[in-house]
């Protein structure tokens, strides 16, 4: 009979469970970071610094009406 039957799944499965514990885990190696999102432009490289660069400034001034000597 059906009715009779008594189960303790949750019995069955832990004891399985500590048969078999899992094996202690690896000391991590690097610090855990947040990882950069995917750029649209490529990075040329990682070891430049890129804020001791000289820039030029040039401005280009355009007239409507042509200068007359």
């Amino acid at each position: 009979m059906i009715a009779d039957t008594v189960t303790d799944p949750v019995g069955v499965i832990g004891r399985a469970v500590l048969r078999q514990p899992m094996t202690a885990r690896r000391p991590r190696l690097s610090p855990r970071a947040v990882k950069r999102p995917l750029s649209r432009y490529a990075y040329k490289s990682l070891r430049v610094d890129r804020r001791t660069y000289k820039a030029t400034i040039s401005i280009d001034i355009l007239s409507t009406e042509p200068i007359s000597p």
